[in-house]
Parts: structure tokens; sequence; C-alpha cells
């Protein structure tokens, strides 16, 4: 009768056999794995989790893991997408007892990142939009993301400007993020009547509107088409006018697919550096890009491809923040020159280093210009160039 160390030379062999590297890992105590492996320490941490979670571990593993997972470069963001998943796999009871685990984690974060924010869903009329809302008594701010991300571009930036008392709110164009199920966007105009019903349902009745890229399109339509909503404009990246060019992404997604828009879009958005790095801010950009349908993606960039403020600017009259980046290959400093110039009451900053997604790559020089200018616009001590 074969013994139960024999049994276990049996399965160690076949185990070789079947696959070596795990037999050499497990002979050496996980040595081979640590040294050897190329799923990097993040995800090693982030799988790691999602094990132990499938396994029920809800002791001190978890905080273990989590913490290996952060001191790698994972966001709160993802450690939730694992919670997320493992509710699906593994069922409700073990990814709740798993979040009430790592809630002292996720609160510390919470509150570091969105001080005393409301996330809620809002109705804005044909769809709904998800909020980041922290119900401050000061004067409100609107942040408008880029094209083909959501409202978790401004991550970094919100805590910052949260700190001047000003009612922050971050949303989700149509199209985007939780409004990715609205009706397809039609322009520009329509876009500017989602932000309006917006604020109407927060009632809300005067905003600071900055927007960057796609959002400050956005938002130089919001105050031509309610210029007595807005206080003042903070354009980020963003242009006065569309070009072909833009129109022409939408038709190279609807011929290709998505996954061949990601690698123009990071080498646009970053710099190589960055890109190389591999930090939140790339996986996340890459990882909106490769999600959003191309029927939001064409009709994003067809809508901005369209807009064009150049007749309208010279008639508003509130203080405009023009911020660009010296090495932003899309909003290149003539574009954001001209911009700046097309509004009366306007000033030109540029940042260096400053890229097209300044917000989550640049984001203390971008939360440093945009509260330097809320704390001037509330002084009423702005002064253009």
């Amino acid at each position: 009768m074969p013994t139960k160390q024999s049994i276990v030379d049996q399965k160690v062999t076949e185990l070789a056999q079947l696959t070596p590297q795990l037999s050499r890992a497990m002979a050496n105590t996980g040595k081979e794995l640590n040294s050897n492996a190329i799923i990097g320490d993040r995800n090693w941490a982030l799988n790691t989790l999602a094990l132990l979670i499938g396994m029920g571990d809800m002791d001190d593993q978890l905080q273990v893991y989590v913490k290996a997972a952060t001191d790698s470069g994972a966001t709160d963001n993802e450690i939730q997408d694992v919670l997320n998943l493992a509710s699906i796999y593994t069922g409700n009871p073990r990814a709740v007892n798993a979040a009430r685990a790592i809630a002292p984690y996720l609160k510390q974060e919470s509150d570091r990142l969105r001080p005393n924010v409301k996330e809620e869903l809002i109705n804005v009329g044909d769809h709904e939009t998800m909020v980041w809302d922290n119900h401050a008594a000061g004067f409100p701010i609107i942040l408008i993301h880029c094209l083909a991300l959501d409202h978790r571009t401004w991550r970094e930036v919100y805590p910052e400007l949260a700190k001047t008392g000003a009612r922050v709110i971050a949303y989700d164009i149509r199209g985007h993020g939780w409004a990715r199920n609205a009706p397809v966007t039609k322009d520009l105009d329509q876009l500017a009547q989602d932000l309006h019903q917006l604020l109407v349902q927060l009632d809300i009745k005067q905003a600071d509107i900055y927007g960057a890229s796609y959002g400050g399109a956005v938002a130089q339509a919001f105050a031509t088409a309610y210029p007595e909503a807005t206080r003042s404009l903070a354009l980020i990246a963003t242009g006065l006018k569309g070009f072909p060019v833009l129109a022409q992404r939408a038709v190279a997604a609807e011929k290709d697919g998505m996954a061949a828009q990601v690698a123009e879009s990071l080498i646009r958005w970053f710099t190589p550096e960055t890109i190389a790095r591999n930090p939140w801010e790339v996986r996340y950009g890459r990882e909106c890009v490769l999600h959003i349908s191309v029927a939001n993606w064409a009709a994003a960039w067809r809508a901005m491809a369209a807009g064009d403020a150049t007749e309208t600017a010279g008639a508003l009259k509130m203080p405009v923040l023009a911020l660009g980046g010296q090495q932003d290959a899309s909003a290149i400093p003539p574009i954001m020159q001209q911009l700046a110039a097309a509004y009366p009451n306007s000033k030109l900053v540029s940042l260096d280093p400053g890229t097209h997604m300044m917000p989550m790559e640049q984001p203390q020089a971008v939360a440093e210009q945009l509260t330097k200018f809320y704390q001037t616009v509330e002084q009423n001590n702005f002064q253009k160039d």
C-alpha cells in the first residue's frame, strides 16, 4: 500500500510534468515565482487579493495584500474593482465580508481624495450621470472631463480644489462612464443642455465651469448658451474650434475598432516616460479607451470637430483662464494662445511640464493654477493678460 509520502512524491512528479515552473516555484518556497514572474508586483498583489477573497480569507492576509497592492501603485479604484468582480465569481457574502475587512483602507483613501463627497446618480432627462459632490458651502465649481474618460479624471485635482471651501462637482459626460448608456451625443449644444439640467437638479443657479480638452469644448458651449449661469471659465488643454482631424478619429474607430485607438491616444496624451512607467493615469486611460463604445467615441469626436466658439467668445465677459502645456501634442501653445485671445477677459497660463492630460499627469500644478484662479474670482481680483 503506498505511503502518504509516496503519494506526495507522485503528485509532485505529476506537477513537474504538467507545469515545471510551478513545481520549481513550490520547491523553492516561492523564490522562483517572485523572481521570474512577468505579471508585475501590482498585478501579483491584486490577483492574490482576489484569491484570498475567493477562499474566504478575512484575516490579516487581506490587509497584507491590500498594502502590497497599494505599495506597488494600485489605486483604491482598482482594489474596488477586485471586490466588484469577487461579488460575481465568489458570491456577495464573501465580497461583503472582504469589503468590511478592507473598509479602513477604502475610507482612508476616500477621505483623502474625496473629502466629504457623496457619490450619486443624478437623472438629467434622458439618462443618469454619476456625480461627485462634496456639498460644501462655497461657490460651486463644475469639473468636466476629457473625451473617452469620466469623472475620475479629476482624482488628484479634486481634493486640492475642495480645500478652497468650494462646492466641487465632477460628473460623467453623456456617452462616458456611468452615462455610457445614454442616447448617443448629437452635438456640444446637447451636452451644454445636459449640464444645465444637472445644475437644475442640484439647485445651482451659477457656477465656475472648468473643462479639460473635450470638457473644455463643453464648457464653452455651456457658457455661450447659459452665460448667466457661468461666473467664470477655466479651459484646460482645449481649443477655440474643432478641426477636421478630430472627425477622422471617429472614422478610424468605426473602421478599425477601439483597440487600434489605444496607442495613438496614449502617445497624444502622455509623455513617453510616463507611458513607460505605466502609473494609474496611463492604466486608467488605456482601459477607458478600450471600453468606450465605437458609437460613443465617434459621436464625441464629431461633436468636438463641429464645435466653434470663434464668433461667440468675444461676447462673453466672465473671467477666463486658458491653461495649456508646453508639451501638449494636441492643444499646442499656438492653439491655447488663439483661445485666450478670443475671450476679452482672459489670462493665458502655460505649464512646463504640461501635457494634454495635465489634470492627471501634472495634477498638483493644475490644482495650484485652478485654486489661484478660483480665489482671484472669489475676491473679485482677477486680472486679464
